[in-house]
């Protein structure tokens, strides 16, 4: 077994066990609702991508995480080392928790490098993946606003996660043009990057 495959083989299995263990963690000592946090689902299915070698899946995943966790990293980073918050968005790492939340919470900062080398083993086989993308946010979207609580505010769909109010009145427009705006562009984006492309013949034309 080569590098490669004991790389995916590895990752791929990592993160479906993490994923799990979140989706555990949630209903045992959060709360049920909890488990329609995207994040859970994006480890789980780019985990599943990962394993079993399909590109498809593993873009579709990246696209809905790559700015959000950046964007995440980003503040989190900040926080830790100059000790102030930049947007508060991952204060609640610095609160008293348990360690198994903690360790699900730090993969935010280790899935995007772990997914783009793995893009780079994989390869895109079709550029369509932003479908897949779409559909998932606009589900999850309504599974959070009907089975989850406002104060909770899963997945940032009853108000913004950062500390100013975007555009109150129209909120929900705001997010579905925020959420596929950002899919687009991260399709867009690793698209063009040769070294995740397989054979410009082979892709499957959306």
């Amino acid at each position: 077994m080569n590098f490669k495959d004991i790389f995916l083989n590895f990752f791929g299995t990592f993160y479906i066990l993490v994923s799990l263990l979140a989706f555990y963690n949630s209903i045992t000592n959060i709360g049920w609702s909890f488990v329609l946090w995207l994040s859970y689902t994006i480890f789980f299915l780019i985990g599943l991508g990962i394993l079993f070698r399909n590109s498809y899946l593993l873009g579709s995943q990246f696209n809905i995480a790559f700015i959000p966790y950046i964007l995440w990293s980003i503040d989190f980073l900040y926080l830790l080392v100059f000790r102030k918050n930049l947007w508060g968005i991952s204060t609640y790492v610095f609160t008293t928790r348990s360690f198994l939340s903690q360790f699900i919470t730090v993969q935010h900062l280790f899935i995007i490098p772990i997914a783009f080398i793995s893009l780079y083993f994989i390869k895109f086989k079709r550029k369509d993946f932003w479908i897949l993308s779409l559909a998932q946010v606009v589900v999850f979207f309504i599974l959070t606003r009907l089975f989850s609580d406002p104060s909770t505010n899963i997945n940032c769909v009853f108000k913004s996660c950062l500390p100013f109010d975007i555009v109150p009145n129209y909120y929900i427009l705001v997010w579905f043009i925020s959420a596929a705006a950002m899919i687009l562009l991260v399709n867009l984006f690793l698209l063009k990057i040769r070294a995740f492309n397989a054979r410009r013949r082979n892709l499957i034309p959306s």
